[in-house]
């Protein structure tokens, strides 16, 4: 720790944290990502992606339903391949998502052979709901089809006990099949009964699951309520392996991540610049970096300076741009303008950049416009005077004085050409370009109409 600065770590270093080696990262990017408006991944982009998740030190990765498509299956098959030939690390989990019914086990079952994947190599997700909002409203249909019930139950009690016993059956049903892992996601468990959660979770357990993953399914949670969930989970199950899957529509997700790890949920789902539904997931980098900087809780293997490199592979292979100012692998994370802070940095970077750039393997960089300093023009012309000098240029104090005063300039004419509205208009442009809107699908049914009735 540096002498001459209080240590954020001092503050953090009595939290209780799993051991280091026991935590588990797990990404899903290729699926909660991908559920992002308008992003879609090729076979061989997911494969990239995969490769360096492996490469960065990344645990556990979804790739979510290989059954809806073919070229879910090409990515899957591509996977598995790659751990099979070392391009992808060996100890890298796979984990597959099927919904808590046999056809989608049997659907799941028939693509991981087809991909020549054993059920024994792959981890089955299987989700149900856990709140009585979703039990009843929107799984409630199926839950009343499934017991063979044809007219509408008010009591959500029934609802509960037939959730139940749906999870119980698709557990054994998947264990059955040679599977190893189950790993039992309940959606919407942050604004749930804790103690019908435990039971949900229990029973599942006792019938093949084997891990639990914690969903707030809505980015509701808070530090408090997240300290409330994990502690009594943990409490409840002791042994039991757990995950957090948090969303960040109040953008606590990181925070809350780092609080159910206090609490003993050893494992943490994240994806790539937090891409995902509405506001996204916990971002990787984010809670990686927070974690070790702030926490002193180092990854055992974890390439923290692989990070940058695999957020700008995810924003190319997405379409979706991570914002300039994004914590850690944001494009402003380590560039500075200001006058006051660039006369800082020149002494020590120490001053104005709490993480190390050297950890993300990236470099500082100071930017020129209106709020600039003569520190950093005079450190520019140190730097390149040999150049300056060759050119037959002379520097004296005037000659420094005009070249700020033109540096400022040009950039409020930047400023009234309005530079940077344009290029926003053009990055919202891009936004639309890549999405597919109701009128887009109206053709392709108009066009399909059009061929039916010429066939």
């Amino acid at each position: 720790m540096n002498d001459l600065y209080i240590d954020p770590r001092k503050y953090t270093e009595k939290n209780n944290f799993p051991d280091p080696k026991t935590i588990k990262v797990y990404d899903t990017t290729l699926r909660d990502g991908e559920q992002t408006p308008g992003v879609a991944y090729s076979p061989e982009q997911k494969y990239e992606v995969t490769k360096m998740l492996s490469d960065t030190g990344v645990h556990i990765i979804d790739i979510g339903f290989p059954f809806v498509a073919s070229s879910e299956r090409q990515a899957l098959q591509k996977i598995v391949t790659g751990k099979r030939n070392g391009e992808i690390r060996e100890d890298l989990e796979i984990l597959v998502m099927c919904r808590a019914n046999k056809n989608d086990v049997d659907a799941t079952l028939k693509t991981l052979e087809k991909v020549g994947a054993k059920p024994s190599e792959i981890t089955f997700l299987t989700f149900t709901s856990a709140s009585d909002l979703h039990i009843k409203v929107k799984l409630g249909p199926t839950l009343l089809k499934r017991e063979g019930e044809t007219k509408i139950i008010e009591d959500v009690k029934w609802y509960r006990e037939a959730n139940c016993r749906m999870m119980e059956e698709i557990c054994s049903y998947i264990k059955s099949y040679g599977v190893k892992k189950i790993e039992l996601g309940t959606e919407d468990a942050s604004r749930s009964d804790i103690s019908y959660l435990k039971e949900l979770i229990d029973r599942s357990v006792s019938k093949g699951a084997n891990r639990y993953i914690f969903p707030d399914t809505t980015g509701s949670l808070t530090p408090e309520s997240t300290r409330y969930y994990a502690r009594e989970l943990r409490s409840a199950f002791p042994e039991l392996a757990m995950v957090s899957h948090f969303h960040n529509d109040f953008d606590l997700a990181a925070i809350n991540t780092i609080v159910a790890l206090q609490e003993g949920m050893e494992g943490f789902s994240v994806s790539v610049n937090g891409i995902g539904e509405r506001a996204g997931n916990a971002a990787l980098h984010n809670v990686a970096v927070t974690l070790k900087v702030l926490y002193g809780i180092e990854i055992p293997n974890f390439r923290y300076d692989k990070l940058k490199e695999l957020s700008e592979l995810v924003e190319s292979y997405s379409g979706m741009p991570i914002r300039p100012n994004e914590p850690a692998v944001g494009r402003n994370v380590f560039a500075h303008e200001s006058g006051i802070h660039t006369h800082g940095m020149l002494k020590d970077p120490q001053t104005y950049e709490p993480i190390p750039h050297d950890l993300l393997n990236v470099k500082t960089r100071f930017v020129y416009g209106k709020h600039t300093g003569m520190a950093l023009v005079e450190d520019l012309l140190k730097k390149y005077a040999k150049e300056i000098s060759d050119k037959n240029i002379e520097i004296n104090s005037d000659m420094k004085i005009k070249i700020l005063k033109a540096i400022k300039e040009k950039r409020e004419r930047m400023a009234e050409e309005k530079v940077a509205s344009k290029a926003i208009q053009k990055y919202r442009e891009i936004l639309t370009n890549i999405e597919i809107d109701e009128n887009e699908v109206l053709e392709i049914i108009y066009a399909l109409g059009s061929k039916k009735q010429y066939e």
